[in-house]
């Protein structure tokens, strides 16, 4: 039977329950504590010999600790003797920087991925990192797990949305969502007015006037990029717009800055932790992250 390591936050903890509980698995909460020094200290307290292991811990804030405690679960599982070692973690940190955007720079994700395959992990899996070519830099298997349509039909959002990618790039996350919930998709474009030089943010093709349109993206963090679309989007008549996401940072003043400029709602899979306000909505993605981490490695 395979085993879920939970890791030592409460969101990894929720998230590996509700994993483990949809496998029909058992799972082991580790021992965590800080050394005076700021180190993390980190112990499985059960035997995992010739087991299949999950090892869940996301990369919240701060993330250099969060991914050196993932690493460190991921050899203390192989060290007692673990068959397999897969690490999850549904947000992955330093996804962003997916290439050498200047000279001396590193590939900070590759980094990342090495470190959890040098550590003993025989796979990985997240939820929607930024750029899925990105897992080509863990040498063994990876897994991306997809939420939206998983989220969408979690809250019963229907065909008569018009789904929005905030740019060309995240055309396949608006595309994939509409088309599994029989919606009209497309994506945002920037245009600055030569006369006065203002920005505007609006659809390429689709008119929104009296339309209900969902912004669906991979993260946020600031909040500043779908605050500028949602007021051009209202200002050109529509009707409602709400966020989907799969990843909220919770960075002061984001949630503000969203609501501020119209929109209503915004809807979290829970891959980080919880920010308390009652215009976010969380969705729990743990099942779907059990199906797609069973199927992927035949567990």
């Amino acid at each position: 039977m395979t085993v879920v390591v939970a890791g030592p936050s409460k969101a990894s903890s929720d998230i590996a329950r509700g994993i483990a509980e949809a496998m029909g698995s058992r799972m082991v909460t580790v021992e965590s504590k800080r050394f005076p020094d700021g180190e993390s200290y980190v112990r499985i307290p059960e035997d995992l010999g010739g087991e299949d292991v999950i090892v869940v811990h996301t990369m919240a804030s701060p993330q250099d600790r969060s991914v050196m405690e993932l690493a460190m679960l991921v050899d203390a599982a192989r060290g007692l003797g673990a068959s397999r070692v897969i690490a999850v973690a549904p947000y992955t940190a330093y996804s962003r920087q997916d290439t050498r955007f200047l000279p001396g720079e590193p590939v900070s994700i590759a980094v990342v991925l090495k470190l959890l395959y040098a550590s003993g992990s025989t796979g990985f899996a997240t939820v929607e990192i930024h750029k899925e070519h990105s897992l080509r830099y863990y040498p063994g298997k990876a897994v991306n797990v997809r939420p939206y349509t998983f989220m969408a039909r979690s809250i019963g959002l229907g065909g008569d949305l018009l789904v929005l990618a905030p740019d060309q790039g995240a055309i396949p996350r608006a595309e994939g969502l509409a088309r599994s919930i029989d919606a009209e998709y497309d994506y945002l474009v920037k245009h600055r007015d030569r006369v006065t030089g203002e920005v505007v943010i609006e659809p390429k093709n689709i008119d929104v006037d009296g339309r209900e349109v969902l912004i669906v993206d991979d993260i946020i963090s600031t909040g500043g990029t779908i605050a500028k679309a949602a007021k051009s989007l209202l200002s050109m008549g529509a009707k409602r717009v709400n966020v989907m996401v799969a990843h909220l940072l919770g960075i002061p003043g984001s949630i503000e800055r969203i609501a501020s400029s119209g929109v209503e709602r915004i809807y979290a899979a829970y891959t980080l932790p919880r920010v308390d306000d009652p215009r976010v909505s969380y969705i729990d993605v743990s099942s779907l992250i059990a199906g797609e981490v069973s199927r992927g490695f035949k567990l």
